[in-house]
């Protein structure tokens, strides 16, 4: 992988049109981001990438000693806006009203023929995460929110890190029906978030180490059920709860690729002294004691 220097960099973006510059800490911090690179190549003739890098970019406009506008007074918060929505993976963030108007449903369209990809998406909403029984709740404090969609016929996923109130690293999994075509209703998704606990027999599932695992008595209200089954040839997941529809969506062999790598990422930060090793031989070992439960 080539390495990123500040000056082809911030050449690259005016090449682009695009009027925002990093430092050498603002270069440092999305480089780290794992679409940043293979954006800023394609960002001059494709215009999904371009809107991809303002995205990324668009996360630090409040730290105009990382990002900054060309020749803007020093201090200037950036003037670039990610797009309004596009096919970045993140659901779509709830939009404040100013005068009092009937709400229509709110939908999000996606573009089936472009891949679903994981990144640090800006845009991607506030958590509202219901507390699982014994679990904790996340922060209300804004995190880099990283995730990645899967979509379906019927219904769509979107797989997420999150974090509990005690700080711990974990995974939340939104779920939201098909309102049309190529639209999905985010503003009545259902969302369980992973206790940390859970989130080794979940990760072992995705990783082929167990086949199955069923997540029962999450929420307020303990009706919440996630179940995560590997079929061979892709996965499926069904997530139900009371007075919710039941969503089921089917996970492809590439969908599986990127989810598998949000739950290795995750472990590894409640365990970074270990490496990345020492998580896997940890959960080859864990899924190893559950099949001889």
């Amino acid at each position: 992988m080539t390495t990123l220097t500040l000056d082809s960099t911030n050449q690259t973006l005016a090449t682009a049109g695009i009027k925002l510059r990093l430092s050498h800490k603002g270069l440092a911090a999305v480089s780290k981001v794992a679409m940043f690179a293979k954006a800023l190549e394609y960002c001059q003739k494709n215009t999904q990438a371009r809107d991809d890098v303002i995205s990324i970019l668009a996360h630090y406009k409040d730290q105009p000693e990382m990002v900054f506008v060309e020749q803007a007074p020093k201090g200037q918060p950036m003037l670039d806006a990610p797009p309004a929505q596009n096919n970045m993976d993140s659901p779509p963030p709830k939009q404040q009203r100013s005068v009092a108007q009937s709400k229509p449903v709110q939908q999000s369209t996606v573009n089936e023929s472009a891949p679903a990809r994981t990144v640090a998406h800006p845009n991607a909403p506030e958590a509202e995460h219901q507390q699982p029984a014994g679990g904790q709740q996340p922060d209300s404090e804004k995190r880099n929110f990283v995730g990645h969609h899967v979509y379906g016929k019927q219904s769509a996923l979107y797989f997420a890190y999150d974090e509990t109130r005690g700080g711990d690293a974990t995974i939340a999994v939104d779920g939201a029906m098909s309102v049309a075509t190529r639209q999905y209703n985010w503003n009545q998704k259902l969302r369980i978030q992973i206790t940390r606990s859970d989130l080794p027999s979940v990760a072992a599932v995705m990783f082929g180490l167990l086949p199955k695992v069923e997540l029962s008595n999450y929420g307020a209200d303990n009706t919440k059920r996630l179940l995560i089954a590997n079929q061979g040839k892709n996965y499926f997941l069904n997530m139900s709860a009371k007075d919710h529809h039941q969503i089921a969506v089917p996970i492809s062999a590439g969908d599986v690729f990127e989810i598998r790598a949000l739950f290795l990422a995750q472990l590894m930060k409640n365990r970074p002294e270990i490496g990345v090793e020492g998580v896997l031989t940890n959960l080859k070992c864990h899924a190893a004691m559950l099949k001889q439960a």
